[in-house]
């Protein structure tokens, strides 16, 4: 079989197309790994730097905080956080567990929704005031915690994964 000189130049064509769209393909794969193992990398120096840094004050006085104790005067209520109780609370949390938050939003940039139910994880509420406390559902809170896990970790995870990370941080 001989080709002509326009069926070789096609089939030239097509070869370098693929080889070409399989080293981009390559190319990203490998930033993709690098993003996740850096990204890794920092989770990994996050948690030991919690076990390592000496908190500015007794985690308990977050329990005691009147941010905290009006979250749950909310609960009985039936009612949702308003943005300064937002604010509140994670100042609170931020001075018992240093650089909170500066710490989750350097492993993803968070929507408020994420941020919120991740806060109440981390004085731990249950998934049904969380429910409550941000006027969502408990298949919305369930989503998020599931949602923020892979986006975090590159892989899937449980509602519980993404609660004990939050926790140990």
């Amino acid at each position: 079989m001989i080709l002509t000189d326009r069926e070789l130049f096609l089939l030239i064509i097509c070869t370098v197309f693929y080889i070409t769209l399989f080293i981009l393909v390559l190319q990203s794969n490998r930033r993709k790994i690098q993003l996740l193992q850096s990204r890794l990398d920092n989770i990994h120096a996050m948690q030991k730097m919690a076990v390592m840094e000496p908190r500015r004050q007794d985690v308990s006085m977050v329990f005691s905080s009147p941010a905290y104790l009006r979250i749950k005067e909310y609960l009985n209520e039936g009612r949702s956080m308003n943005q300064s109780d937002w604010q509140e609370l994670a100042e609170a949390v931020n001075n018992a567990y240093s650089g909170f938050s500066e710490k989750l939003f350097s492993l993803y940039h968070m929507s408020e929704q994420d941020y919120h139910v991740t806060l109440l994880i981390k004085v731990r509420f249950q998934p049904k005031d969380i429910a409550t406390l941000t006027a969502h559902s408990k298949e919305s809170v369930a989503s998020t915690r599931s949602r923020l896990y892979y986006k975090v970790f590159g892989k899937k995870g449980s509602t519980k994964d993404w609660d004990d990370f939050v926790l140990s941080i």
